[in-house]
Formats: C-alpha cells, sequence, structure tokens
C-alpha cells in the first residue's frame, strides 16, 4: 500500500476531473498537469486504501502534444490546470470530463456533441476575485495554490486582460505604501481579504473586500486608478464573517461610477458589485443564442427563468411570442431586474421573488393547458434533490440547464431523466486552460 512521501513511477493512463489517473501497487493515483502517456517521477501526499495522490518531482517521458506554458506561475498557482495542453487536447479533455460525469454519476448514455471553442484562449475573463495574503509591507495578491489556500503571488494573470495586471500591480502598491494589514486565515486578523474586480466595454468596477469596516482612506488608491481608468467605480465591501464567502452582504460606493452599463446581444444591463454575470463575452453571447434557439423549437408559450439574479439572461431569453416569468429568492437581485426590465422595454416580463419550491407548482397551476419551459443557471452545487423533486411536480414540458458543474449536472439528470428525455447536449469552454466547463442541455417530456 502507498503512503505519504513515498516516491513511484507514474504512467498517466487516463484524465480524471481535473488530473490524470494511474495505477501504481493496485493503488488509483491521481497527478495533475500530466498529459495522458506521460511518465513521471510522482511523490504521494496522501493516501487511503486503493487511492493515493501525488505531485510531479521529475518529468521521465513527455508526450509529443505538450506545449512550453507562458505563465511563469503554471503549476502553483491553482488558476490554471491546462495551460500544458495544445487548446483542442483541451476541448477533447472537457469533452471526456462531461462524458465520464454523466455516465458514473448520473448513469447516463446520451450523444454529447464536441465541445464549443472560446473565441479567445486569453485575456477572456472580465472578472477576477483575489485573496490577498502575506505580511504588512509585503503584500501577495493572486490565486490559491492548487488544494490550498497559499496564496501566489502573482504579477499578471494571462487569463485576463492588461487591465487585470494594471489594477493588481496599483493596489499591491496602495497597500504596500499605506502599511495596510492584509487578513490571515489562521486568526482572522488582517484588514484586506479579497481584490473583486470587473471590467466590461471599457469600465472598471473594482471592489476592496474589507475584514470588518475599513479605516484608511481610499482616496490615493482612487487617484491612482484615475490615471489608467476613465471609466471606474470603486466601492469597499465589509465581510468579518470567519468562512470562505468572498463578499459580504455590506458594500459601500466610495467614488467613481456607481455600477457598469452595456449592451450585449441587444440587451442593455447594469452590473453592481454583487452581480451574477458570465466570465466570458465571447462564450457567454454563443451559449446564451442557442439556449433562445432551444426555446423557440420547443414551441413555448410560458418561460420561467429559475435563479434568474439580475436578469441578464432571462432578458436575452425573453420573446414577444411567450410571456416570461423569472424566480428569485435575493431581494436586491429582484431590484435589479426590475431595472433591466425598465430599461428593456419587456412588458411580457414579470419578476417574483420567493422560495422556488413554493412559486413553481403555483406558476404550473396558473398555466395549466400551455406549453411551459423552465431555463436553470443554478450555482456549482447544482438543483439538489428537493429542486429536482419540484421541478418533476410541476410538469413542465421543456427544461434548458445550463450548468457550470458537470458532476452536480449528471447528479440531477439522473433524478430527472426518468422523466425527461436528453434531445441535446453540448460542453461550452467557457473557462479555456482551466479545468472547468459550462455545459448547455435541452430536456423535453
Amino acid at each position: 500500500m502507498l503512503k505519504q512521501n513515498d516516491k513511484v513511477i507514474f504512467t498517466a493512463q487516463g484524465y480524471a476531473n481535473s488530473e490524470t489517473v494511474g495505477v501504481v501497487d493496485n493503488t488509483t493515483v491521481f497527478v495533475p498537469f500530466l498529459m495522458v502517456g506521460e511518465q513521471a517521477v510522482v511523490r504521494i501526499n496522501y493516501a487511503k486504501k486503493g487511492v493515493a495522490y501525488g505531485d510531479v518531482v521529475q518529468l521521465l517521458k513527455t508526450s509529443p502534444k505538450r506545449v512550453s506554458t507562458p505563465c511563469p506561475h503554471f503549476g502553483k498557482c491553482g488558476g490554471c490546470s491546462l495551460m500544458h495542453m495544445p487548446y483542442q487536447e483541451q476541448l477533447l479533455f472537457k469533452h471526456a470530463k462531461v462524458q465520464n460525469n454523466l455516465k458514473k454519476i448520473g448513469g447516463l448514455q446520451v450523444d454529447l456533441l464536441s465541445t464549443v471553442p472560446s473565441p479567445l484562449q486569453f485575456g477572456y475573463r472580465n472578472k477576477l476575485s483575489l485573496p490577498v495574503s502575506g505580511k504588512r509591507g509585503n503584500v501577495k495578491i493572486g490565486m490559491y495554490q492548487k488544494g490550498s489556500h497559499v496564496v501566489t503571488n502573482c504579477q499578471e494573470c494571462l487569463l485576463a486582460d492588461q487591465w487585470a495586471t494594471t489594477l493588481v500591480a496599483l493596489f499591491r502598491q496602495y497597500l504596500n505604501t499605506n502599511n495596510i494589514a492584509p487578513y490571515n486565515e489562521r486568526d482572522f486578523s488582517g484588514e484586506v481579504r479579497h481584490l473583486v474586480a470587473r471590467y466590461v466595454d471599457g469600465q472598471l468596477l473594482v471592489t476592496v473586500v474589507s475584514n470588518g469596516k475599513f479605516r484608511h482612506d481610499l482616496q490615493p488608491f482612487a487617484n491612482m486608478l484615475a490615471k489608467h481608468f476613465p471609466k471606474f467605480g470603486l466601492y469597499v465591501n465589509q465581510n468579518d464573517g470567519k468562512n470562505n464567502v468572498i463578499l459580504g452582504k455590506t458594500s459601500h460606493h466610495v467614488c467613481g461610477i456607481s455600477h457598469i452599463q452595456g449592451t450585449h446581444m441587444g440587451v442593455q444591463f447594469r452590473l453592481h458589485p454583487h452581480s451574477f454575470f458570465q466570465i466570458n463575452d465571447g462564450v457567454k453571447d454563443l451559449l446564451y443564442s442557442k439556449a433562445k434557439q432551444l426555446l423557440n423549437t420547443s414551441n413555448t408559450q410560458v418561460l420561467v427563468d429559475l435563479f434568474s439574479g439580475i436578469g441578464v439572461l432571462t432578458t436575452a431569453l425573453c420573446s414577444p411570442n411567450y410571456d416570461t416569468i423569472a424566480v428569485e429568492i435575493e431581494p436586491s437581485a429582484v431590484a435589479d431586474a426590475e431595472q433591466m426590465k425598465t430599461l428593456n422595454n419587456s412588458p411580457r416580463l414579470t419578476n417574483l421573488c420567493g422560495d422556488a419550491n413554493v412559486l413553481l407548482p403555483q406558476i404550473a397551476e396558473q398555466n395549466k393547458g400551455k406549453t411551459l419551459s423552465l431555463v436553470v443557471d443554478p450555482p456549482r452545487k447544482g438543483l439538489g434533490a428537493t429542486i429536482c423533486q419540484t421541478i418533476l411536480s410541476a410538469g413542465f414540458d421543456n427544461i434548458v440547464y445550463i450548468s457550470c458543474d458537470s458532476a452536480t449536472l449528471a447528479r440531477d439528470l439522473a433524478m430527472l431523466c426518468p422523466t425527461y428525455k436528453v434531445e441535446y447536449i453540448q460542453p461550452y469552454d467557457m473557462f479555456p486552460n482551466t479545468d472547468q466547463v459550462e455545459t448547455l442541455v435541452w430536456l423535453s417530456k
């Protein structure tokens, strides 16, 4: 049996969720940052009966497909895990990941279409949420190392554009110059937990996440931002929770623009610090366009959008051909959705605030005899058993499911598919160079 700190010769035989997998001494071993066929000396860092996890110490045999990685942080930073693969191989990896989860977790054999590529493989992210660590005068800002909460101090992130490199350098300079203490997860001390920023259509919204009330003058930081970003807004978010949640409930506008405003796919939107908005604009447009096409194919008469947030997807899917009902449990998001409804002049759209388990049966009862379609774009944890049972009881004719985690998607489909048939399923590469993948599914009753 393998044990911690053992060094073994490992051959990558296949891909798992984010790593390669192989067998050593009758133990299934998972190792990141390799390609199928590669061989390496691996140090085991965790082992239990039949399963072990390790890291590469020395690469012995290299795949001819392996490419050089342009990022100096690759292998240390936990943001990227596939940058060593050529892009076509990444697309195949993500297809296999979704297919394996559907089969192993969901027990489903479906015709999974090929992964839709991203128009951009680098510089595609419009949002970053970066933890702040280190010491006074020597602040670290970057991504957590894989499987840990140790921050890699990144000078730039190739997944975002130059705006992010400039912003992080300015914020690091501001914190160091003013001797501001970064957050310490062990004793919950320090003053700054995260830097959260979104950049869309030339507009930058920056949120400093403070450990409790922020007691420093942010005007010097605002002055620095003004020299580089003509349109920026600055917020402070207060989060004194002893947990891993990034944003607290309270955000205070300091200066500059209060929101990002733009138009994508003919939809006017406004984004605030708490607003959900897909991080890859190019793939977002492809995904939402396909979702709308599927709803038109479904002869929808009433569309219900669950987990509707501020209503970007809802408004994109609105049509003069059917009524649209958005369901969201967070009151502030519903208030933003009402603004979007006014901005976009959507008379056939209704925004409802409340629990889906209460509202979905009511909506189904009120629209008996009509073709009811449901759109769900849940967080990573997926729908879960309770929501799935509510959906089954409500009896929707069609479901369009947008998923950012194929494991929870597969679990949910296993509950839905005795009643529904998968008509269309396809991965979309929302997150190039990472092991994450978006999946779009259309189910008919």
